[in-house]
């Protein structure tokens, strides 16, 4: 396993944008793709061979989210063992270009932290074009709905469901750096 988390840390390094198929903190398997957060490290993991035995196996935990994500979020873990896993380079997301999914497929939506940042297009709908371009910031209300708020103006555009749909896109890395400032100092 030490020999598999050498070559895997030699390969990949972190901030590297990665598809990684293995098993989430729940035993499902996954594939997640999104920059690697942090070095690969050993632990053990519970495991269900070939035969249906389960039980604590050594493993490989590879961290994997959108940047500024915290690594110590479960989203962000997946597993890789002797027997099951992967992890390939894949291209960088493409700046600039809309996409209209539900606001669940945005990377990083479900991690805790308010650090998911996107640029945020405008609802989304059949007969829909972005409307906007506004770089945001995604704040999980407590009673289930998601609000996108812009940093810079300390405003809250829009409150959606996870199945909601809307127009965003990737963030330039400067505006997420600025943006990530701008939240870091309070305003």
């Amino acid at each position: 396993m030490r020999e598999q988390i050498k070559q895997i840390n030699a390969e990949f390094k972190p901030g590297a944008h990665v598809t990684v198929t293995g098993k989430d903190t729940r035993g499902q398997q996954v594939t997640r793709t999104g920059y690697l957060l942090t070095e690969a490290a050993e632990t053990k993991a519970k495991h269900t061979d070939n035969h249906g035995r389960s039980k604590r196996v050594p493993s490989v935990r590879l961290c994997v989210g959108a940047l500024g994500t915290d690594p110590s979020e479960r989203t962000t873990w997946v597993q890789l063992f002797h027997d099951l896993g992967s992890i390939q380079n894949t291209p960088e997301p493409e700046v600039g270009k809309w996409l209209m999914t539900e606001l669940r497929e945005v990377p990083g939506i479900r991690a805790n932290s308010h650090t998911t940042r996107f640029m945020y297009g405008g609802k989304g709908g059949a007969r829909s074009e972005p409307t906007q371009g506004t770089a945001i910031e995604v704040l999980k209300n407590g009673q289930g709905d998601y609000r996108l708020w812009d940093a810079g103006t300390d405003t809250v555009l829009a409150t959606y469901l996870l199945s909601s749909k809307i127009w965003w896109s990737h963030l330039p890395n400067a505006v997420q750096t600025k943006t990530a400032d701008a939240t870091r100092s309070g305003s």
